[in-house]
């Protein structure tokens, strides 16, 4: 009797140490209670905002925020809820009972991307948002102490740059902010900064390139275009700098052509296009303007012009042609390839459409050092719609056995080819 007290008395501590490691996210609680709590407990809110598909999503759920560091962190300085953004058949009642108040707190922080994170003061003000997953606690921690200083908040940055200051640290620490965040003011506030700077191939500099350059007439639009390869080892991703190149100058120069007041569209993360296609386009007279703005590039440009024409026609037979040539010529970059492969995919209703595509992923998507979750199902789902439904379930169980737990979004398809239900 005595050991099996001892033993209850174990379990029973154990069971409260986990639960003191564990974040204590409220759900229990409505968005009015929480703020209610944070007031009066002078604590800030905290708001996960995930999706039942997001990978990234379940990544952190599961690898970073039960850290002892990030847990203690957070139940000692916040009132957290974790919130789902989409609405799913097998939602529960307290997911249910959220879905209004979900709603609202999308449109007001417009949440664009997944996974984001939340900061409210304890007053209820949104003072700080976070977009992406960390690599590890450590790195999360320091988003999250950031997220609680004041000279780091964007709600602060924000006021100070509509004051006027333009100092390099200052802009340095206000893009930084805006990139946590995928906020679309980021671009011209590191553009900013980069102007300032003399020497654009650091690597920091590269990077800050990566994701504010935009238009000809930013600061590294010139790198791209000279410095490509150097470039391109900063951030460790071949043939990146040709292709946002070739994004800058399908905007600039084949946009108006192809589309009938054609404008971009960017928002977290995704580009679309609006204006009606130009079904009369005049591919001669687009190579022209290439050839006179660019003329070293101009044949690789018409091939991706042609690629993303087709697209918008949902063409897919046309489309897939001119991408298997663009592939055979110039396509360097796994990421581009693998775009071409996941539309054909996703959108095309061809055999000969997807035997193409295969061709084109499976480079990236099989042998043992293939670790890429989206690429091996890309490959695996084409296999699928090809009919090669052995071969494809083959694939995905290869993944998830090398992958293990992170097999995120492998173990989902794995499932529904073994019921069929693809």
């Amino acid at each position: 009797m005595k050991l099996l007290v001892t033993i209850g008395l174990w379990l029973a501590t154990a069971f409260s140490y986990a639960q003191e490691k564990a974040v204590n996210f409220q759900n229990n609680l409505t968005w009015a209670q929480v703020k209610e709590k944070a007031k009066k407990e002078n604590k800030y809110i905290f708001v996960d905002c995930y999706t039942t598909w997001c990978v990234p999503c379940k990544v952190m759920a599961k690898e970073v925020l039960p850290q002892p560091e990030i847990a203690s962190f957070l139940n000692d300085k916040f009132i957290s809820v974790a919130l789902q953004f989409d609405q799913t058949k097998q939602d529960d009642s307290t997911t249910k009972r959220w879905y209004k108040d979900v709603k609202q707190i999308g449109e007001d922080a417009k949440v664009a991307a997944y996974p984001t994170y939340l900061i409210y003061s304890p007053d209820g003000q949104l003072i700080h948002s976070m977009v992406g997953g960390s690599p590890d606690a450590k790195s999360f921690l320091t988003k999250l102490q950031n997220g609680l200083d004041p000279k780091n908040q964007l709600v602060n940055l924000r006021k100070r740059y509509a004051e006027g200051n333009r100092n390099p640290d200052f802009l340095h620490t206000f893009g930084l902010a805006l990139l946590q965040s995928w906020d679309g003011q980021a671009p011209e506030v590191l553009n900013q900064y980069l102007s300032t700077q003399k020497d654009l191939l650091t690597k920091e500099n590269a990077e800050f390139i990566m994701f504010a350059t935009k238009a000809s007439a930013d600061p590294g639009f010139k790198i791209l275009v000279d410095n490509g390869e150097a470039f391109d080892q900063l951030v460790n991703n071949p043939g990146l700098s040709r292709m946002m190149f070739g994004r800058i100058v399908f905007d600039e120069i084949v946009l108006p052509m192809e589309r009938i007041n054609g404008k971009k569209v960017e928002r977290g993360g995704m580009i679309t296009y609006t204006g009606e296609v130009n079904k009369s386009i005049d591919w001669n007279d687009v190579y022209t303007k290439l050839k006179n703005a660019y003329p070293s590039s101009a044949d690789e440009l018409l091939l991706k012009a042609k690629i993303q024409y087709y697209r918008d026609l949902s063409d897919w037979t046309n489309y897939t042609a001119q991408a298997a040539t663009y592939n055979k010529q110039y396509a360097n970059n796994h990421y581009q390839i693998m775009t071409y492969a996941n539309d054909v995919m996703l959108f095309a209703n061809d055999k000969a459409c997807y035997s193409e595509a295969i061709q084109w992923a499976k480079p990236f998507a099989t042998g043992n050092d293939a670790s890429n979750n989206w690429y091996i199902d890309v490959y695996a789902r084409l296999l699928y719609k090809l009919g090669e439904k052995e071969q494809a379930l083959a694939v995905v169980n290869d993944g998830v056995t090398r992958l293990g737990d992170k097999a995120y979004g492998l173990k989902e398809t794995q499932e529904k080819m073994q019921k069929g239900e693809l």
